[in-house]
């Protein structure tokens, strides 16, 4: 879409309809900022870019930097969604069968494969995470037994799923599936590459959020091709100024989503936009690098590093850490490591500080307890109805 087409589509929501009034939208960079607190604060009908009636979905962020922001989907929309992923190097076919872990809640990725499933004339299998029917036990048992082509599922969730299979004796890869889809939080190259050891199939990413929508899946060699039809990246400096390729700087984004779109939304993630090259994939279009949220950053010592940096430095590890955390205190740096065999904490402790070019103290914790997660608990339909023999009563 060109800019004009953007600020038609803006214009059919009443937040854009007032926001725009005294601008100037002959002259792009004059239009200003949307930012995440207008769209926290505003009314969520005046997002809306369609009639009720053409409403498909509502959905809304995680909350985790702020008060949750609103997000409607139309169901032309919901196609377009659909075919994202459906064009794309994950090559979908109608033999296909997608188990996805993503929950089914007011999040929006469940659903993008739910309408991609429809769509593309693929199977579909729900295990919810937030679902207490389907613990991560279950989806172990469910892989097995049904033998999906793809896995849909977040980052994290995937490694943990890896290691509770392996403690039931489990191994990976397993019959049929041929690759993972992975979404909700920045995944980093290193990242990738380990989690693809782990499962032994290619890691397709989605870029996106709740806000915005899906905006690229990842092809086979990790990057993401600017290629949505409907979205407009610029990167900018810390002044709003719009930076050429190869420079690193703020996501703005421009969509021209019909439920709500969006103009020139800032969204406080760091990225980088590199010109095209030709790809393995037979892509040529440019390459988004996601650096992560500019909240997920650290400073220490004058110097910042992003959660791409910090990621780098986990999954480069002579021995990678089932899981972590990260603990900053003014200008101390504390990882909380978990492990799942015995390791050197003062070698591990050496290497992060040498990779990250400062000091850095390591601890072992137990932030995800494996042994837990293999047993199923029951959780089970209302009983309204109970029966008893007398016989059993009367041995009692």
């Amino acid at each position: 879409m060109n800019n004009r087409e953007l600020i038609n589509c803006a214009n059919q929501s009443k937040f854009y309809q007032q926001k725009l009034l005294h601008v100037n939208t002959e002259q792009w960079e004059s239009i200003p900022f949307t930012t995440k607190n207008e769209l926290r604060e505003v009314d969520e009908y005046d997002l809306l870019g369609v009639d009720r009636s053409q409403i498909a979905t509502y959905h809304e962020t995680s909350g985790t930097s702020g008060k949750p922001s609103p997000s409607w989907f139309s169901h032309n929309d919901t196609l377009q969604e659909a075919k994202l992923l459906m064009d794309s190097d994950l090559q979908l076919s109608e033999h296909d069968l997608i188990l996805n872990r993503f929950p089914f809640a007011i999040a929006l990725p469940a659903f993008i494969l739910y309408w991609t499933a429809k769509e593309a004339k693929v199977g579909f299998i729900s295990a919810d995470q937030w679902n207490l029917a389907a613990p991560i036990s279950r989806v172990v048992e469910i892989l097995q037994k049904t033998k999906p082509s793809i896995l849909a599922i977040g980052s994290n969730e995937a490694i943990r799923l890896y290691h509770v299979a392996k403690a039931m004796g489990v191994q990976f890869p397993l019959a049929n599936l041929r690759a993972l889809i992975v979404a909700g939080e920045l995944v980093s190259p290193s990242r990738r590459k380990y989690i693809e050891q782990l499962f032994g199939v290619p890691v397709h990413m989605l870029f996106g959020s709740t806000e915005t929508g899906s905006l690229s899946l990842s092809c086979k060699e990790g990057h993401f091709h600017l290629t949505h039809p409907k979205v407009k990246f610029e990167v900018v400096d810390q002044q709003g100024q719009v930076l050429s390729y190869n420079e690193k700087g703020y996501c703005v984004l421009s969509t021209g989503r019909e439920g709500m779109p969006l103009l020139r939304y800032f969204n406080e993630d760091i990225i980088e936009i590199q010109e095209g090259q030709t790809c393995s994939c037979g892509n040529e279009a440019p390459v988004l690098i996601h650096y992560g949220r500019e909240i997920e950053s650290i400073t220490v010592n004058g110097k910042t590093f992003n959660f791409y940096d910090i990621q780098e430095a986990i999954y480069t590890l002579e021995e990678i850490p089932f899981q972590w955390q990260l603990q900053q205190i003014d200008q101390t740096v504390t990882f909380f490591l978990q492990y799942t065999k015995i390791v050197d904490v003062t070698s591990i402790s050496r290497e992060l500080s040498d990779k990250l070019g400062f000091e850095v103290l390591v601890e072992l914790s137990e932030l995800y307890p494996i042994e837990h997660y293999i047993q199923k608990p029951k959780h089970t339909k209302t009983t309204y109805i109970e029966k008893f023999s007398t016989d059993v009563l009367v041995a009692e």
